[in-house]
């Protein structure tokens, strides 16, 4: 089980990857908008190169935004005082694993094989 002081760390280090991600998505929501303001290409290799474009920022948006709800959740854990504790069989997370991958909610033998 996980102590006071070891919950405030894992707090403190989601919110600051949290605040960094949201950061990252704003950034990338201006480059979308930029994106689709410039429809005027000039010939098949510009609009080849803004569909690129494009396709890249959505791609980094759905991964940043699968992460910001990985983190989420993981600080609703912390309030809820189920951080660290596994979905799947309600064993405890071991600290290594939890220090490697903070939004973990299950035992490595407890993971899908994908």
């Amino acid at each position: 089980m996980l102590n006071k002081t070891q919950l405030v760390e894992f707090r403190q280090r989601l919110q600051e990857e949290q605040t960094e991600l949201q950061s990252r998505m704003k950034t990338l929501n201006r480059r979308l908008a930029r994106n689709e303001s410039y429809n005027e290409a000039n010939d098949l290799g510009d609009s080849a190169w803004q569909a690129l474009t494009k396709e890249e920022i959505l791609s980094e948006h759905n991964r940043l935004t699968e992460r910001l709800q990985e983190i989420d959740e993981a600080l609703r854990r912390i309030a809820a005082g189920t951080f660290g504790i596994s979905v799947v069989s309600g064993k405890p997370i071991p600290v290594e694993r939890l220090q490697a991958y903070p939004t973990a909610t299950t035992l490595v033998d407890e993971q899908p094989i994908t």
